[in-house]
């Protein structure tokens, strides 16, 4: 099993009935399940129980209730704080979710707090001067649901915590050794190993496609792919084969790779 890193999502003076629940459900699915609720308008209710359904309901029973006036102490048990806003200033620098958590995964701060602030009008200055650093998600139509937002950041921390280690293989890291293969009997000695050089290529497995395809729509998407003069060419097209068409571990690694290389130049990582 994948493991998470020590993050704590907490939200702010959450008003909107249900989203402490749905929140609690999503962290769950993606296997965090640390939630603050800081100054809530009220406490879970039936709602918020009946969003968090039965996945996400010890979650929602779990989580801490902060007052206004433990918050400076809350701060303080944490290495990192980040909140998530719209906001910019001159001293403030907004960098998307991907990017933040390539960050923190390469320098591995510690304790991580995540903030999201009150459905109507987010963090507030105040709170934003008691974040290192500030995350922003790339919409163009409007603000996301305080619980779509829970949503994406758990997405991106569990995401980059799967793919790490499917890039180290790809990377040429040190692996595990291979299990050792059939032995033949010698006539003047024990037995030695049997040559696999002839042997079919193991196939890529089913963790390394759903890597491949995920991070490919990403990529895709970030090219706004397919343009008007490439409406002939879908991306489904491209993305049948890696489902279900021949790939080995081999291929996999290198298209893996490949993908790290591509997301670098787009500045997704």
């Amino acid at each position: 099993m994948t493991a998470l890193p020590p993050v704590t999502f907490a939200l702010v003076y959450p008003t909107e009935p249900g989203n402490a629940g749905a929140a609690a459900r999503t962290l769950t699915a993606f296997g965090f399940r640390d939630l603050r609720l800081i100054a809530p308008a009220a406490r879970p209710g039936h709602r918020d129980a009946a969003l968090a359904v039965r996945w996400g309901r010890e979650t929602l029973r779990a989580a801490e209730i902060v007052t206004a006036a433990e918050v400076p102490e809350m701060l303080a048990g944490f290495d990192e704080v980040w909140g998530t806003s719209a906001r910019v200033g001159r001293h403030r620098k907004l960098i998307s979710p991907a990017a933040a958590v390539a960050e923190y995964r390469h320098h591995r701060p510690g304790r991580l707090l995540i903030l999201f602030g009150p459905e109507r009008n987010g963090l507030d200055r105040a709170w934003l001067d008691r974040c290192h650093r500030l995350i922003r998600f790339p919409t163009s139509g409007g603000p996301l649901n305080l619980a779509h937002s829970v949503t994406l950041m758990a997405y991106e921390l569990c995401r980059r915590s799967i793919a790490e280690p499917a890039r180290a293989q790809a990377s040429g890291l040190p692996r595990e050794p291979a299990a050792p293969g059939p032995s033949r009997p010698t006539a003047d000695g024990p037995p030695r190993p049997v040559s696999d050089a002839g042997a079919p290529p193991r196939p890529a497995t089913s963790q390394q496609r759903r890597e491949i395809l995920a991070r490919t729509e990403a990529v895709l998407a970030a090219l706004a792919y397919p343009s008007r003069v490439l409406k002939r060419h879908p991306p489904e097209a491209y993305l049948a084969p890696l489902r279900s068409g021949p790939l080995s571990g081999k291929q996999a690694r290198w298209l893996l790779g490949l993908l790290t290389r591509l997301e670098q130049q787009l500045g997704l990582e």
